[in-house]
């Protein structure tokens, strides 16, 4: 898991999980608020998603975060 601060000021949490039909999803998490959101990594496991995950730089953590889906 990987906490960032966004554009706005606004910290988020990222974690990789197993989504839908096997795929692995890169989950965004707003602290201090209630918001989810969503991206499909190109990983094909979890161990690898992680290390993925942990080779982000906070800027693209961000980026990936304005092209994520709500969670729904």
């Amino acid at each position: 898991m990987r906490t960032f601060t966004d554009s706005r000021g606004h910290e988020w949490q990222a974690a990789a999980a197993f989504g839908s039909h096997g795929a692995v999803q890169l989950i965004f998490s707003r602290r201090n608020g209630d918001e989810l959101r969503f991206c499909d990594m190109q990983a094909e496991t979890l161990h690898a998603a992680e290390q993925e995950l942990a080779s982000f730089t906070d800027v693209s953590l961000a980026k990936r975060l304005q092209y994520s889906e709500p969670w729904r």
